[in-house]
């Protein structure tokens, strides 16, 4: 082969492999409607080495294997990995099989979101820290057996600040994490608005901003934020003027600036949980980036697209005595045998420590 010829063929290796990586990246899975398959609650009182199961507040998969961090402030700091076994007929068990304990070097942790890197072979996850207390939000690195292998820093605005005027709110900050479909890179999202950027929503309509940011996994530079803006809350309490919130538990990104956003309002007094849950598809292709605006209450830009792709409520009477229960896990599971993806949410019980709830996991078909 003279030395043109291998010239030439070095260029077309090289424009082949940007082609493949340019249509990855853009790759975007396709979703027009999600069908119920099946639920599982885990039982309460299950025990793993000795350490009671709940708090679970995400879920991802990987490998063939299913993992959900537990969001326990104490010691162990922990995940699970689990087992489901469901198919196009039905969901018939959850199996955990075991606890995998976490060496976070840092005091103060409030574990929310998990998910497996790929590339690394290792797992990222986030801490909502204690605001109230100065402890900042944070993002970790580990291996699988759950030691520390790095923090990634994180920007000024996500920092617990003095005052009430700027910075995250106490519960409302690092709930959200997805991988992108590039591998240098992290998509991280607020649960609730910074202080500077607006107001927590309320039952009046108006504009909730959320940031949700793409960050760089090995740096924590942001190179790329947009606004997600969250409902109203649905429903007051009973009796009227307790407490209720709504936010953003969890994002999956489905490539291309698509993602899947949970929204989970919550008004106490209700029988039946008091949550309300929506999965939107959202999409933030033609959305401002916004990370050079310090402040949105007065700034002009356009936030992403949402659309409504399941309401809770249409499924709510096939599930375990009518409970739409803490929904703050999302993930892609395995294929099914039509060839069709699934689709699993996971709820936090939060140890049932305010009223009676639910180790809820639901699994669905994607109808493409």
């Amino acid at each position: 082969m003279n030395k043109i010829t291998l010239v030439l063929a070095a260029l077309a290796l090289n424009w082949s492999c940007k082609s493949v990586k340019q249509t990855h990246e853009a790759t975007t899975t396709k979703i027009t409607t999600l069908k119920f398959i099946g639920e599982q609650i885990i039982p309460e009182n299950t025990y793993i080495d000795s350490v009671l199961v709940g708090g679970l507040s995400s879920i991802d998969y990987a490998q063939g294997k299913y993992y959900a961090i537990c969001d326990d402030k104490n010691k162990p700091v922990r995940f699970y990995e689990l087992a489901l076994d469901y198919d196009l007929g039905g969901f018939y068990n959850v199996l955990i099989n075991k606890q995998i304990n976490i060496n976070s070097k840092t005091k103060e942790v409030d574990p929310e979101a998990l998910r497996f890197d790929s590339v690394t072979g290792h797992f990222i996850w986030t801490s909502e820290g204690s605001i109230r207390r100065g402890v900042s939000p944070a993002i970790f690195e580990i291996n699988k057996n759950g030691d520390f292998v790095k923090e990634i820093p994180i920007a000024s605005q996500f920092q617990a600040q003095k005052g009430k005027e700027k910075g995250p709110r106490q519960n409302g900050t690092f709930e959200c994490l997805s991988m992108t479909k590039d591998s240098d890179f992290i998509w991280i999202g607020m649960e609730l608005p910074l202080r500077e950027d607006g107001e927590e929503p309320s039952l009046k309509k108006g504009k909730y901003p959320v940031r949700i940011s793409k960050i760089n996994k090995n740096t924590g530079e942001i190179v790329f934020q947009f606004v997600y803006e969250l409902d109203a809350i649905p429903k007051d309490s009973k009796p009227a003027g307790k407490f209720r919130v709504n936010g953003m538990p969890e994002i999956l990104a489905l490539g291309n600036k698509q993602f899947l956003v949970i929204e989970r309002a919550y008004a106490s007094g209700y029988d039946d949980g008091g949550n309300t849950v929506k999965i939107f598809k959202v999409n933030a292709q033609n959305a401002t980036d916004i990370k050079a605006i310090a402040t949105l209450k007065s700034a002009n830009y356009s936030a992403s697209t949402k659309a409504l792709l399941l309401d809770f409520e249409t499924i709510r009477p096939k599930l375990t005595n009518g409970i739409v229960d803490n929904i703050e896990g999302i993930t892609f599971g395995k294929k099914l045998a039509n060839g069709h993806q699934s689709l699993i949410v996971i709820s936090d019980d939060n140890f049932r420590k305010f009223s009676p709830q639910l180790s809820q996991i639901i699994v669905f078909e994607v109808i493409p």
